[in-house]
């Protein structure tokens, strides 16, 4: 690795992982190209491949700024996945041809000011199950893809913490330390963890930090997170149902995650999209019968949903899902990789309201059953998605979660949703 690049660490937390050739990871995931990238593919010339005449290879994303992906089939695998279930690229030109993404994915470096973290991206369902040997035996797989793309490891700028204010690195490391420390508190269950840090955004989000030196800064977020425990007990207690400003909300926002569920199978075509318009609409009034996004979910009502109880959800079934919001929170990949340009606190907040969204969905996939371990991973799997997914990152659903905020129903949604 070059000067410029930033040394590889792993998490304090051990991650497991080992591929387990399911090929989950080229269907229905959205693979971003770089220039190098598109480059090595004009190189292999796939337009003049017998097999690919006429067929699109790469999807050009954005109207200002240009990106790029990999084209999917009409069931969303990838173009190059073979009916077998092997990557053509791979068989044709060998592992390095692949785009970079597919070569080290579900590995995830978060570059920060000193320390790129390598942590792993659990949209792979071994990943999300903590299958396999610890992250640190696949280091050199990182390491080497920096040295090809030394971008991956170079010291990023902090994100914004509340609005445009931005402060340094050791400023910014104040407020995700102790969203960490919340999220990862074990003396609480989740929903309790995730109530504690959204009460710290809404109190935080309205203090002017701007002028604020840093030990003034130190001493506003310890208070406010010792505090804020006990400010969300009575919510607890309550359990109120989220009014129906905030349900609209949350339901658009489940619309999205849902087409990102591993049981869903869309199709680029006129009728597929106008499936989906109809859906939005349903998922607006939410009412009525679930429209059905895929023959792995049963029939069932918006009410049916609403009144459900997950029924047997112990300590073990929730240990993955609980997994996955740790290591967002300490390896800060909800604030530097996951939604970039977004501040800090909404960020957060958008993390957090992933997790009544798996619920639903969890209610959604299990019916009338209790939820198993695949039901769990799947929805992992899903809001993992998530990250990258332009639906999910843009103004519209920033804007969705500000609302949310404003309302004061961010909370309610988290506790509601994990009855």
């Amino acid at each position: 690795m070059s000067d410029s690049t930033l040394p590889i660490k792993t998490l304090p937390i051990v991650e497991r992982w080992d591929c387990t050739s399911c090929g989950q990871c080229c269907r229905g995931t959205e693979i971003p190209l770089d220039d190098d990238d598109l480059q090595q593919l004009r190189r292999q010339q796939w337009d003049r491949h017998p097999d690919y005449q006429g067929v699109q290879t790469v999807v050009r994303q954005g109207m200002l700024r240009r990106r790029y992906r990999l084209a999917q089939r009409d069931d969303g695998r990838c173009v190059f996945l073979t009916g077998e279930g092997r990557c053509r690229i791979h068989e044709e030109f060998g592992l390095a041809a692949k785009p970079l993404v597919c070569r080290v994915y579900p590995l995830q470096l978060v570059p920060l000011d000193d320390v790129a973290l390598l942590t792993l991206r659990r949209s792979c369902p071994a990943a999300a199950a903590d299958q396999g040997s610890e992250l640190r035996t696949h280091r050199d797989t990182a390491v080497q893809a920096v040295r090809q793309r030394p971008q991956l490891a170079q010291a990023a700028p902090p994100p914004p913490i509340i609005g445009s204010v931005r402060r340094s690195w050791p400023d910014t490391r104040l407020v995700t330390d102790a969203l960490e420390r919340l999220l990862t508190d074990e003396q609480y269950p989740l929903v309790r963890r995730l109530a504690h840090g959204l009460r710290f955004c809404d109190v935080f989000a309205q203090c002017r930090i701007r002028k604020q030196d840093r030990p003034q800064l130190a001493e506003l977020v310890t208070l406010l997170a010792e505090g804020v425990r006990q400010e969300v007990v009575d919510l607890f207690r309550e359990r109120r149902a989220p009014g129906r400003a905030a349900s609209v909300l949350f339901r658009q926002i489940v619309a999205d995650y849902l087409r990102l569920h591993p049981r869903v199978s869309l199709r680029e075509s006129w009728r597929e999209r106008l499936r989906l318009a109809a859906a939005a609409v349903a998922f607006v009034r939410g009412q009525g019968p679930v429209p059905r996004w895929g023959d792995g979910f049963p029939e069932t009502t918006f009410e049916a949903l609403e009144e459900r109880k997950l029924g047997h959800w112990g300590v073990e079934l929730q240990q993955p899902l609980q997994r996955y919001f740790e290591t967002m929170a300490v390896s800060l990949q909800y604030a530097v990789a996951s939604r970039p340009g977004w501040p800090l606190i909404d960020n957060f907040r958008a993390l957090a309201v992933a997790y009544p969204v798996a619920l639903w969905m969890l209610r959604y996939a299990c019916g009338e059953r209790e939820p198993a371990t695949e039901d769990v991973i799947e929805i992992i799997t899903a809001i993992d998605r998530g990250q990258g997914y332009a639906p999910l990152i843009g103004r519209q659903h920033r804007r969705r979660i500000s609302q949310l905020a404003a309302l004061g129903e961010l909370e309610r949604l988290v506790i509601w949703h994990a009855r």
